[in-house]
């Protein structure tokens, strides 16, 4: 082969490479800016939901701790229970976030959650409207307090997850400390137990 030809391929190889060897740097450059602004925009929304949430759950610890009595004479007038918590808000779609960052499940599990917190409050609508109970009300209080405490568990669960997801530090109570979602299951553990010798006692005139 002539010379000059080896040199004139060489001289276009090179050429070709170089070309293909920029535009490699510039994708990899827009790739890692790319990822670096979706991890800060995840770790950003980590912070935002995982506050919101974990503040949900203590919230739902606060109002199945809520028995309708306050110092253990009842919270109503003339002897009647009523509920002493407000029913905790978390609203995510107010939320200045980009949901699309989580993965399908994770999202779901959060902005489902005010979706089944009003289921609960259909529950407690349709005992109000169809076994109205006083004074102590304890169907109302026994489905209220288990519902917040089976919501806040699950609030609680999902704060973990998300933390892991966005690269957030655990944050599990130390031994010895208190730990509001081993209360929240002592709760659910105590009025299934309650239910159960409810169930089994005889009724009136038996």
């Amino acid at each position: 082969m002539d010379p000059g030809n080896v040199s004139a391929i060489i001289s276009a190889v090179a050429g070709i490479s170089g070309v293909l060897l920029g535009n490699s740097f510039v994708l990899i450059k827009e790739w890692w800016i790319k990822r670096k602004t979706v991890n800060q925009a995840t770790t950003y929304l980590g912070i935002i939901v995982v506050s919101h949430l974990d503040r949900f759950a203590t919230e739902c610890f606060d109002c199945c701790k809520d028995d309708g009595t306050w110092h253990g004479q009842s919270a109503g007038q003339d002897g009647y229970c009523q509920t002493t918590t407000a029913d905790p808000v978390f609203r995510p779609l107010e939320l200045d976030v980009d949901w699309r960052l989580l993965p399908k499940d994770l999202m779901y599990s959060i902005l489902r959650t005010p979706d089944q917190q009003d289921q609960l409050h259909g529950k407690l609508r349709g005992i109000q409207d169809f076994n109205y109970d006083p004074p102590d009300h304890p169907e109302f209080f026994w489905v209220r307090r288990r519902g917040y405490a089976l919501l806040g568990l699950q609030a609680s669960a999902i704060v973990k997850k998300l933390r892991l997801h966005a690269g957030l530090p655990a944050e599990d109570p130390l031994p010895g400390e208190w730990d509001r979602d081993k209360s929240m299951i002592e709760v659910i553990a105590w009025l299934d137990e309650l239910e159960r010798k409810s169930r089994s006692a005889p009724s009136a005139g038996e």
